[in-house]
């Protein structure tokens, strides 16, 4: 056998060696478990005209925060939805980008949603008669939420 033979051999025994080490899947990208959506502010009329489009919102730049599950009785001045501070446990936060999308890595469970809005906080939706915007989390799953912020809009 001549000397590039051999080291071609040794190559490819060492390589096939090496990849049989290591299983395929280690080297699959993983999923992980998050939230995403984009935030649009909605005032004036929202009523649909005939002839013309529906006006959706204008991306908003904010803060979008994610609390551990929180109950009316944890917001303080609360008025409809809306309130100026909120005594719960903070999980995570992010900004939203020029477009108003947010993406947030969180562990599988139940957390509350709010948005930063007028010097306090926009609550989304509620949760029955107690709960504030609960959103469940599941594991290895994107959860879809858009929010539109429309305190100030008339339908």
């Amino acid at each position: 056998m001549n000397f590039h033979f051999r080291q071609f051999l040794f190559a490819f025994f060492a390589t096939s060696q090496l990849a049989c080490a290591f299983p395929q899947s280690n080297f699959k990208k993983k999923v992980s478990s998050a939230i995403e959506g984009q935030v649009v502010f909605m005032q004036d009329n929202g009523m649909p005209t005939k002839g013309k489009t529906t006006f959706k919102g204008r991306p908003l730049l904010t803060k979008v925060y994610i609390y551990k599950s929180l109950l009316l009785a944890q917001l303080e001045d609360q008025l409809r939805e809306n309130c100026s501070k909120i005594n719960g446990v903070l999980v995570e936060t992010a900004w939203t980008d020029s477009n108003g999308y947010y993406h947030i890595h969180l562990k599988p469970g139940q957390y509350s949603i709010v948005v930063a809005h007028q010097n306090g906080y926009f609550i989304p939706f509620f949760s029955g008669r107690e709960g504030v915007a609960y959103i469940n989390i599941d594991a290895q799953k994107t959860t879809i939420l858009n929010i539109t912020v429309n305190d100030n809009a008339s339908y």
